[in-house]
């Protein structure tokens, strides 16, 4: 079972409307924003696998942020997409981190859904 609420902040909705109308960003750049953070996490998480972080990623996938593993691993996954922002969009490093820890939980539910779905047909 995915329990991706462990990641997801509170008001999500809410803090997402205000960042975007603080930073002055647009709905295109929201769209750029949210297809850098799915590249940034499908190569992360594949470079993780290639080194044998299994574990770490079963548990990033599975919604377990609380184990040791998955707390490291989507720590350093949020901060590798803030830096994907910051370098592809050119986003201030505040709007990056709060758009990065907005839109992550919202990217790894939809890809471990699609893992489990690829799964389940096999």
């Amino acid at each position: 079972m995915i329990h991706m609420h462990a990641f997801l902040p509170a008001n999500t909705q809410q803090r997402l409307s205000d960042l975007l109308r603080w930073g002055k960003i647009q709905q295109s750049q929201l769209s750029q924003a949210i297809l850098v953070t799915n590249e940034s996490v499908v190569g992360f998480l594949k470079r993780q696998l290639q080194k044998g972080n299994w574990r770490a990623v079963q548990d990033v996938l599975e919604g377990r942020p609380m184990t040791k593993a998955g707390k490291f691993m989507f720590t350093q996954l949020r901060d590798h997409v803030a830096t994907n922002l910051m370098m592809r969009l050119g986003l201030r490093k505040v709007i990056a981190v709060g758009i990065a820890v907005i839109i992550l939980p919202l990217i790894l539910a939809k890809l471990s859904g699609e893992v489990v779905s690829k799964f389940r047909k096999n």
